[in-house]
């Protein structure tokens, strides 16, 4: 028998049944109603049903739209890739002789070889005018040579705009920091299309390469930028946004941005000071070797049809009797004692960089007002052992202000630049103190057992940026590093000058544009511009490989030649599909197998301690440079087709009498012209 209590619960029970059941209705009602309370109103649930729905759609639709101009980008650039092909390149004899001619009137003059000449001739000969291009030196000898090898979109200059945009100053003009703004977003969206171009369209020749920013507190003091809020920018992960932000006005074509814990960057990054690490913002920008795209752009422009030489120095400008320039008096600098000649052409464009005032005084006097300031900048190579061999390192808060980058190239560390204003100087020596200044900030993050010495410097190097203004422009702004393009009214002369490594193309398209419409007959002939849809020399097929460029050409190269990777990646990235060009100037009798017997040995520019451990320049380079490079000097090799100079100058001073004298059985040199050669080369090596 159960419990009373049990007992006493059991009745209760059966009442509240029988209640329930005697009044159905009633109770009902009440069970409606307390549900009816405790659930959401229909009406609210479906607004935010809604409101979700939108978003998550929303999204959606955005990352679809992301991933099909991802692809749309990709497939065009892979179509323009394999629709090319690889055509024979004038020898710079055969330029020459067309130049010399005088029978031809070209339609524009191009002055200047560096990187923004040969893009504004290769730009014109694309859209179907006839083009002559002459530097009076190498190509990339001045400023296109010193670079800091990115290709970069210009993040600096986006997070400055943004800083005066919401900065109290802008409060005092709305309407002019709005269009200050509004200068700086076009411009940087145009260095996120060419940096597009490069890396997608020309990708034997540029690279990604990730770039840690290390932050090693969490509140920063004195704020970036000097705006107050960036302090925080660590604690509230502001940095973190902005390379996603980043990312996204790069439509994603980058490799995404992340974070590294200072565990992660320990084991990625070993060089840094990571125990003192909160953590490591790592972003992506674009790497290139800057003299040989440089060279790879006249190259292309030759292979186009442009007449293109170096070595050719323009002595006077011709004009009309309407007083319009009509052509240049030029001489072949290659060729001691060589007897001037007259190079006729309809438009005359100069594209000196910072040498720009110094072409003017040939058309304007020695008295024109200069316009074009120098900012002077040092780099420095270490050893590869400061860096790792697939990412770099920004230190956007230096002593001075600027960037330093901290990154790998060509197996080395470089480490640069400064920012310093000098006059232009096309051989201007390296300042001690700036070397020095470079080697103290570039400690600051790195770990306290790495001691950076002033001999772990193995080459250094000065680069002049142009900082200009337009001088026949009616609204005069600031010197800026976007670039310029200004006509002459009376002379009618064009000069284009500033901009950055990564504008290469739209300056060239920019100028072209200009200079064509501003005379009917070229207007009339003019084509489209084409130059973004067009990959540069060593992309397209070849008969060596009809498949054209592709990810693995490395391994091909080394497969069919039996050659060791290291030489054969760098043929990849240098030449491309014009690497076996390269090898056909092996000498074949000096080839030998290796000590692993895995490849051939081909003789090597500089062989180092063992035959194995070299750079992986070949002797071959220095053949094919005079042939389809148009190499005129032992320089040339050291410094721009091969970069040895700029990498170890100690090495590059060991490999110069092999170059004399492969360039002398070339160019038929007698021994005094190889002595001449020779002390030329050591100077410049020496700066």
């Amino acid at each position: 028998e159960a419990p009373p209590s049990l007992q006493i619960c059991a009745n209760r029970m059966l009442r509240n049944v029988s209640r329930i059941c005697l009044q159905p209705r009633r109770k009902a009602q009440s069970l409606t109603r307390c549900f009816c309370d405790a659930a959401p109103k229909p009406r609210r649930s479906r607004k935010s049903l809604v409101i979700f729905s939108g978003t998550v759609g929303t999204l959606g639709a955005g990352a679809a739209y992301v991933k099909y101009c991802q692809n749309k980008t990709a497939k065009q650039a892979e179509a323009a890739r394999k629709a090319a092909s690889e055509k024979r390149v004038p020898p710079r004899s055969e330029n020459m002789a067309r130049l010399e001619n005088g029978q031809e009137e070209f339609d524009i003059l191009v002055v200047g070889g560096g990187c923004t000449g040969a893009g504004v001739a290769l730009e014109a000969q694309l859209r179907g005018l006839t083009v002559a291009c002459v530097e009076q030196e190498d190509f990339a000898s001045g400023t296109s040579s010193k670079s800091t090898k990115l290709l970069w979109a210009g993040s600096r200059y986006l997070v400055k705009g943004l800083v005066k945009l919401f900065g109290l100053s802008s409060m005092m003009s709305p309407g002019g920091a709005l269009s200050e703004f509004m200068g700086t977003w076009h411009m940087v969206m145009g260095c996120f299309r060419e940096r597009t171009y490069m890396l997608t369209m020309n990708p034997h020749i540029s690279s990604w390469i990730p770039i840690a920013v290390p932050l090693d507190k969490w509140i920063i003091w004195p704020a970036p930028f000097d705006y107050p809020l960036a302090a925080l920018g660590p604690c509230t992960g502001l940095f973190v946004v902005f390379f996603k932000f980043y990312d996204f006005l790069g439509n994603w074509m980058a490799p995404s941005s992340y974070v590294m814990s200072s565990s992660t960057a320990r084991e990625t990054f070993p060089q840094l000071d990571a125990n003192r690490m909160k953590y490591v913002s790592v972003f992506y920008e674009g790497t290139h070797n800057d003299a040989r795209t440089n060279i790879t752009i006249a190259m292309t422009a030759a292979m186009k049809g442009a007449c293109i030489a170096n070595y050719t120095q323009v002595k006077s400008i011709l004009f009309d009797d309407a007083g319009k320039a009509c052509g240049a008096t030029c001489v072949d600098k290659s060729e001691p004692g060589a007897t001037p000649f007259e190079v006729r052409a309809k438009k005359i464009v100069y594209a000196g960089g910072p040498f720009t005032d110094g072409l003017r005084e040939l058309s304007e006097g020695n008295d024109v007002k200069p316009v074009v300031n120098g900012s002077g900048g040092t780099h420095i190579v270490l050893p590869p052992y400061y860096c790792p061999r697939h990412m770099g390192m920004v230190d956007m808060m230096t002593s001075r202000g600027s960037f330093l980058f901290f990154i790998p190239w060509e197996g080395y560390t470089l480490v640069g630049t400064t920012d310093v204003k000098t006059k232009p100087d096309l051989h201007h020596e390296v300042p001690e103190d700036e070397i020095q200044y470079l080697i103290n900030e570039c400690e600051k993050y790195l770990s306290p057992s790495l001691e950076v010495r002033r001999r772990d410097v193995m080459s250094a190097w000065y680069g002049i940026r142009p900082l200009c203004a337009d001088p026949n422009a009616t609204d005069q702004s600031s010197a800026s590093r976007d670039h310029v393009v200004s006509h002459h009214p009376s002379n009618g002369i064009t000069f284009i000058s500033g901009g950055k490594w990564t504008t290469w193309r739209e300056m060239a398209e920019d100028c072209i544009d200009q200079v064509v419409e501003r005379d009917p007959v070229l207007r009339k002939k003019a084509g489209p511009s084409i130059s973004l849809q067009t990959p540069l020399i060593g992309v397209g097929k070849t008969k060596a490989f009809p498949e054209g460029w592709h990810e693995n050409l490395a391994v091909k190269i080394s497969q069919r030649f039996d050659l060791a990777f290291d030489v054969a990646e760098h043929l990849a990235r240098n030449y491309g599909t014009r690497a076996a060009d390269v090898l056909a100037e092996v000498d074949m009798d000096s080839v030998k197998g290796s000590r692993s017997g895995l490849y051939k040995h081909y003789p090597r520019l500089y062989e180092g301690a063992a035959a194995t451990t070299g750079y992986p320049y070949l002797e071959a380079e220095v053949r094919y440079a005079i042939d389809y490079e148009y190499a005129c000097t032992p320089a040339d090799i050291l410094a721009r087709r091969t970069r040895l100079a700029f990498l170890n100058s100690t090495a590059a001073r060991l490999a110069l009498p092999k170059v004399v004298e492969i360039m002398a059985h070339s160019f038929g040199w007698d021994e005094a012209r190889q002595v001449q050669e020779h002390e030329k080369a050591e100077q410049l090596l020496a700066r």
